[in-house]
Formats: C-alpha cells, sequence, structure tokens
C-alpha cells in the first residue's frame, strides 16, 4: 500500500568513484512510496531535466524521521511530478 509523506524538498546523491559523486536539493510538496517506485509531487522537473547524472539515492525528512532510498533514472510525469524507480 503507498505511503505519502509530507516534507519540503528531496534530496538526490550519486557516487561514482572513491569520493567523486553529485548532489541536488530540489524542494517539493509530498513523496508517495509505493512497491517498485517514489513519486514526487510539486517538485519543479526542469532541474530534473537538466542534470546530467543519475540518481543513485533518494532521501527526505517526514514525521522527524530520515527516510532514504536506493533509486534509478526519474521519469518526468508533468512540470511538477517525477516517478523514480525503486531499486
Amino acid at each position: 500500500m503507498p505511503a505519502t509523506y509530507p516534507t519540503a524538498s528531496v534530496f538526490l546523491e550519486a557516487h561514482f568513484f572513491a569520493d567523486d559523486g553529485e548532489e541536488l536539493r530540489l524542494p517539493c510538496v509530498a513523496v508517495t512510496v509505493c512497491n517498485d517506485r517514489i513519486v514526487v509531487c510539486g517538485i519543479a522537473t526542469r532541474h530534473l531535466n537538466a542534470i546530467r547524472w543519475i540518481p543513485d539515492a533518494l532521501s527526505f525528512r517526514a514525521y522527524e524521521r530520515h527516510h532514504r532510498f536506493p533509486v534509478g533514472r526519474p521519469v518526468v510525469l508533468d512540470q511538477e511530478s517525477a516517478r523514480f524507480p525503486l531499486l
């Protein structure tokens, strides 16, 4: 059963070799976690389209807890939502 969490932002990260990596924090409204995917609502998807790397993980804070999930390449659904496959 999907769970929706209100949150102010998501944090995307990718790790390449040794200490080489990328990070990006994007404001959003909510994150819905399903069995095989995460949907982020209220996110400016133009920023997702601009990144040249594939995130390894997506994290966010909700209800005073930190949540972190391994993800793959996002699929932009519209101007304010994106879907990340859970790995």
